[in-house]
């Protein structure tokens, strides 16, 4: 090889310990080497050349952009399948994964605890789109009827669109006992509005965690509109539209700002059929927005879904999440 590492010593030093090598010492002292990890501090390397006549700035600019990078980024993996079940409260919509120090939790094996950080986005997802349309989220109907203050609660499961106005049906009937039943109809041919009749007592909604799957505003109706005969006023949407992927522990800065002023990292949108598995792949565009460093020892995934400021309800199935942190490595 021609790049042979010689240490670089100053001239004149040289030449006082060793009179004789002085010769020789400033032949040496002023060659460089190209060898990857050999430093020189302080040395005007415009215009030098090492032995082979590769140019020292240039060898410098390359060694610092792919050994010697002032930012490094990792990607992991984290996924609720490698969690322990602890609790019978057991939920993947809201889970900690350790990225060091707590084997209990889950393996850490092939995490760190990441210094340093400064960057952090979301890569790569994969998420169940729910089976059940109505869930614990969304459960609930409030409605005034003859003067009362009642409350149904439906079961959570899947349903098509008959059933499930058989299902407000039924638990309707229930909040009044019974006595004065109602009907619920459909018109899924052309406004895919419910019509629901009472046939004695005037009756109507108040704010209700079902107003999505019924087709009223989330809000109270006044007192005015009681009717024994309601057409609802909006189509009916038995979808949810996305979930809202946040992590406690990055910064807000590093979020995308809200009306909820949660972490978001990302806004995922459940596009698939119920039951099948959103793949998302974050936008190229998707721009860095750094961060004092920071040690990252740990993270908390959370999903909430789109309407009630919830914790989607995914019946704990598995998600996996692919993330890349920046680190920075000159302080």
């Amino acid at each position: 090889m021609d790049n042979v590492v010689i240490p670089y010593e100053d001239v004149e030093d040289s030449s006082e310990d060793n009179p004789s090598d002085s010769s020789s010492d400033e032949e040496h002292s002023q060659l460089l080497s190209n060898n990857v990890g050999v430093l020189y501090n302080q040395f005007d390397v415009k215009d030098t050349k090492f032995m082979n006549m590769e140019s020292v700035e240039e060898y410098q600019t390359k060694r610092n952009e792919l050994f010697t990078p002032e930012l490094s980024k990792i990607r992991i993996l984290v996924d609720s399948k490698n969690v322990t079940h602890k609790t019978t409260d057991h939920d993947t919509s809201n889970y900690t994964v350790e990225l060091s120090g707590d084997d209990t939790t889950n393996p850490t094996a092939g995490f760190d605890n990441y210094e340093n950080v400064i960057g952090f986005r979301l890569i790569k997802a994969m998420i169940l789109n729910t089976v059940y349309q109505v869930t614990t989220n969304n459960n609930t109907i409030n409605f005034n009827y003859g003067g009362s203050d009642k409350v149904s609660t439906l079961t959570p499961g899947k349903y098509s669109l008959d059933d499930f106005g058989d299902q407000v049906k039924l638990q309707m009937d229930a909040a009044i006992d019974g006595a004065t039943p109602f009907t619920v109809t459909i018109d899924d041919t052309t406004t895919y509005k419910y019509r629901i009749v009472s046939s004695t007592s005037n009756f109507y909604f108040l704010k209700s965690s079902a107003w999505r799957l019924l087709g009223i505003l989330n809000m109270d109706e006044e007192a005015s509109t009681a009717s024994t005969d309601k057409t609802l006023p909006n189509v009916i949407d038995h979808s949810i539209h996305y979930v809202d992927l946040v992590i406690p522990e990055i910064p807000y800065i590093a979020c995308k700002h809200n009306m909820s002023s949660k972490n978001v990292i990302e806004r995922i949108p459940l596009h698939v059929d119920p039951g099948d598995i959103v793949y998302y792949t974050a936008s190229q565009d998707n721009f860095d927005n750094y961060f004092y460093p920071m040690n990252l020892s740990k993270l908390t995934i959370q999903l909430y879904e789109d309407t009630n400021d919830l914790f989607y309800d995914c019946q704990n199935a598995d998600n996996s999440f692919e993330f890349e942190l920046t680190i920075l490595n000159k302080i």
